[in-house]
């Protein structure tokens, strides 16, 4: 068996690789076999978050990656403003026969952060259509995180990026998320869909809802609050709003999405309807960069008789090999029943994140739903005191983890805007129950491990 962690690094800078961190040695991954990943030196690591929550299907799945090969060797592109494939129209009918109501017409592009751009994009030409253009403001919440593209950023509550693109970015409206570990409210789960219902109504109310073109929402938050839950009853109150002043509703499932909640749409855990669906991540498995965007045809009936086209256009829109990485994974988890093992492996997770992690030292909050877990970290439990920021508590535990064989994905922020540590739990839907004791059983252990060797965390 191959040692478990270890420091085998690449060497940065050597080599040519723009790499995201310039501080930190990458080691150089070999391959991968389900939860498994495999350096250069033999070293295997446990990839506990799926990388960046994304690999629905496990890693080194050849029985999908030969489904891809065989599209790859037909057609690999064609322009998707000139053609369609057996691929793609196989996908857009599975996916849309069990979408939530209404939502029939699929596009397919190569990221999440595009497919954020293209819904908005969306709403605001159909409000263009109907002879509304004044409705352009998009409200989204806090925290909260849709991507990396300009406008997908600009909704997005990651107020450190300010520092640097603030002038290119637009004014998205902020209102509080559902996010019960630090909520306003006493009792979250009988109180809180009215609270935040009413904190959305107000600010609807504040700048008009004339003005207001679309919501931008999670179902279940991502790592921005670590896979919050909104209380019971809050998207059925938002959708009464949004009908009511006449908004159209975004769902953004990029990482919530693809079975991860245990069931394929985290919306339909809460009879969410929304007017625009966006999915990526857990979609593509990994394999190719897809992402899908899931609108009305009611809707495209009205640009029909306007404008006569939807205003966007990309080079890999709709390109047979993003549709047959989509079907190929889509194939894959209806026909292992993934979605129904997420739903029992996750139940299994959060039962174990709840009892051995929860009472650790350091630990606040796990939360989360199926196979999406997130655990905050603070340094005082009864209080919610996040550790100081300038410790840079989450990005060393991670470290700390890796070197010990565990992929975690962090986030920082969530407390305050500025501090605040978490780290989330997303491994691929092929998790078996006994693979889920050993990430929770390496996890306590690191988190146990790191308190004990630096303990002026809590000073």
């Amino acid at each position: 068996m191959p040692q478990i962690g270890g420091k085998n690094y690449l060497q940065y800078p050597e080599g040519n690789t723009l790499l995201r961190n310039l501080f930190k040695n990458y080691p150089i991954i070999s391959h991968g076999e389900g939860l498994y990943l495999f350096d250069s030196n033999g070293t295997k690591y446990v990839d506990a978050s799926g990388g960046a929550l994304v690999v629905s299907i496990g890693h080194g799945n050849k029985e999908v990656a030969e489904k891809v090969f065989q599209q790859m060797s037909k057609v690999g592109y064609v322009n998707g403003m000139q053609f369609s494939s057996p691929v793609m129209e196989e996908f857009s009918k599975k996916i849309a026969a069990i979408a939530p109501a209404g939502l029939d017409r699929v596009a397919l592009l190569s990221s999440g952060s595009e497919a954020i751009e293209a819904g908005v994009k969306f709403i605001r030409q159909l409000w263009v259509e109907r002879a509304r253009p004044q409705k352009s403001v998009f409200i989204a919440r806090s925290p909260g995180y849709h991507g990396n593209t300009l406008y997908a950023l600009s909704a997005s509550a990651r107020p450190y990026y300010r520092k640097f693109f603030g002038p290119m970015l637009n004014d998205v409206v902020m209102i509080p998320a559902t996010y019960g570990y630090r909520s306003q409210v006493d009792d979250y789960k009988k109180s809180g869909a009215e609270f935040y219902a009413k904190q959305f109504e107000d600010k609807v109310l504040e700048i008009g809802p004339e003005k207001i073109a679309g919501f931008l929402v999670e179902p279940v938050i991502g790592s921005s609050a670590g896979a919050a839950l909104p209380p019971p009853g809050y998207f059925e109150r938002i959708q009464e709003l949004c009908k009511k002043y006449e908004i159209l509703l975004l769902a953004d499932e990029i990482l919530c999405g693809t079975g991860r909640t245990g069931k394929f749409f985290a919306s339909d855990h809460f009879q969410l309807k929304p007017d625009v669906l966006v999915m990526g991540k857990g979609i593509n498995g990994g394999l190719c960069p897809t992402s899908c965007v899931l609108i009305k045809s009611q809707h495209l009936n009205e640009m029909q008789k306007g404008s006569g086209g939807f205003m966007h256009a990309q080079t890999y829109l709709q390109s047979p090999t993003m549709a047959a990485t989509a079907l190929a994974v889509f194939d894959f988890i209806v026909e292992k029943s993934l979605v129904k093992n997420s739903e029992i492996c996750g139940a299994y997770l959060q039962e174990q994140l709840a009892k051995k992690i929860l009472p650790l030292k350091g630990v606040g909050n796990c939360s989360g739903l199926g196979l999406l877990a997130g655990v905050e970290f603070v340094k005082d439990p009864k209080s919610k005191l996040p550790f100081d920021r300038n410790k840079k508590m989450a990005e060393k535990f991670v470290q700390f983890a890796f070197d010990r064989g565990l992929i975690l994905w962090p986030n920082t922020g969530q407390a305050d805007g500025a501090n605040g540590d978490l780290v989330m739990i997303g491994p691929p839907l092929t998790i078996t129950k006994n693979q889920v004791e050993e990430i929770v059983d390496l996890l306590a252990s690191c988190i146990n491990q790191f308190f004990e060797e630096d303990p002026q965390y809590f000073l």
